[in-house]
């Protein structure tokens, strides 16, 4: 076997550990989200009683990538693969601590008797922080960067209903001090469901990185020194 065919091979099997991480991280969010919407504290304990395993996924692939490098040097669309990775990874396992988080907020609110009939919009927060993370995830699948940049524009949607469910909350715990608790509960869960979007939104920047060699954060659009090589 040729050292060439050898590190493909081997970027192969970076970007398969990739996917797996990514369905796992998809499979926790939607977990933590689920358990905050319908009161399932089993299913929130569940996710807690668990973590661990995206941790030890980020730990192996970045040491792949590091390696890869170290050996290979290599050098336009491979090198861009890797630094995507390890770009890719961080954001995942940010996720991940994000859903065990809001699984440990879903606990304290299921533990509370005094607390709001309603879930004011968080319901909608959660539709869109999942679609990014879901569709982030199939841009970087696809190695679609336009679908990738979609994800990007929908990361203003999350900020602005970010911000109406932290007013009315304020609003209605201002009017319901016995509930104060909970709402406490219910704004960490609004904050964190903003903060997923933005790590879904580095991925996809990260997706039109390696398809295009262009740099889109903070809505710049750069592209590298050689243009998108090879």
């Amino acid at each position: 076997m040729t050292p060439e065919r050898h590190f493909h091979e081997e970027l192969a099997e970076v970007n398969d550990m990739l996917l797996g991480m990514s369905s796992l991280v998809l499979e926790i969010f939607d977990d933590a989200v689920e358990s905050v919407l319908t009161d399932n504290a089993e299913q929130a304990q569940k996710v807690i009683d668990e973590r661990g395993r995206v941790d030890s996924l980020e730990v192996a692939i970045e040491e792949r990538c590091l390696a890869l490098i170290a050996l290979h040097q290599p050098v336009a669309v491979d090198l861009r693969m890797i630094i995507t990775a390890i770009n890719i990874i961080r954001d995942l396992e940010r996720i991940d601590d994000i859903s065990i988080d809001i699984c440990q907020d879903a606990l304290g609110l299921h533990e509370l008797k005094n607390k709001p009939d309603t879930l004011f919009d968080l319901p909608s927060l959660a539709r869109v922080s999942g679609a990014m993370v879901h569709d982030a995830v199939r841009a970087f699948v696809k190695k679609d960067p336009a679908w990738a940049r979609r994800v990007c524009e929908r990361d203003d949607e999350a900020d602005d209903l970010e911000r109406k469910i932290h007013d009315d909350v304020i609003a209605y715990a201002e009017k319901h001090p016995a509930e104060v608790a909970a709402c406490v509960h219910l704004l960490a869960v609004a904050r964190a469901l903003e903060r997923i979007a933005d790590h879904s939104t580095n991925v996809g920047e990260m997706v039109v990185y390696l398809m295009t060699a262009k740099i889109i954060k903070h809505h710049h659009d750069v592209e590298t020194e050689g243009g998108p090589g090879p």
